[in-house]
């Protein structure tokens, strides 16, 4: 059976890597006893997927974890013998079961939420009138790194879906984050031209289905 887990991941465990978090549910799930399915091969290795990797620091409200289980657990079950084995900082939100033939969260998600939230006085005003400047530009230049190491740049106007103040002072960011593209946060607040130090936290991540936004455990309700 393939079970979808959605997780909140806070506090420290925001500073563990994509890879350190591979590896610290594989332990886990192992503790927590689950059944979990091996591929095949030389080299198997436990059936999971992740969806979107988060950038390091970032706190989120909402991770995907996708499982394959050798035998029928109750989705309750997993979750309380999971949650059991994991630190403050990674709570389970949901279990869910998927089809079989479901598609992996890299090939539906699409779109991710961030909610930007300030460690310093902030001016929402002016913070407006620079949101208000960039949405109305057709082109936005930032720089980023390439595959090489020289810097790029990258145009991120159609990647900003949505940028306002909800609720002011926080700014909140709907982004293109899918295998063709991803805009990151720290990418508008450089076009922004914003210095003032702020909390980034990762709010949703969504597949888009003409005007909507699903979240993953909404596709196969």
């Amino acid at each position: 059976m393939r079970l979808r887990v959605k997780y909140s991941k806070t506090g420290r465990m925001a500073f563990l890597g994509h890879l350190e978090m591979l590896r610290f549910w594989q332990r886990a799930l192992r503790r927590a006893g689950l059944p979990v399915a091996m591929s095949h091969g030389f080299n198997p290795h436990p059936r999971l997927a992740f969806g979107p990797a988060l950038a390091l620091g970032i706190e989120s409200l909402a991770e995907y974890l996708d499982v394959e289980l050798a035998a029928d657990w109750e989705p309750d079950r997993v979750r309380e013998e999971l949650q059991a084995q994991l630190p403050p900082g990674l709570a389970i939100l949901l279990v869910q079961v998927i089809p079989a033939g479901a598609p992996a969260l890299t090939a539906v998600i699409d779109t991710a939420a961030y909610r930007v939230s300030w460690l310093a006085a902030v001016d929402s005003g002016l913070l407006q009138q620079r949101v208000g400047s960039l949405l109305a530009r057709t082109e936005v230049p930032v720089s980023r790194p390439g595959k090489d190491g020289r810097p790029r740049v990258k145009d991120i106007r159609p990647g900003v879906l949505e940028l306002a103040l909800d609720p002011p002072p926080d700014l909140a960011m709907l982004l293109q984050c899918s295998p063709a593209g991803s805009i990151r946060p720290e990418e508008v607040l450089q076009a922004l031209d914003w210095e003032v130090p702020g909390r980034i936290t990762r709010t949703g991540l969504f597949a888009r289905r003409g005007d909507e936004f699903l979240a993953p455990e909404e596709l196969n309700s």
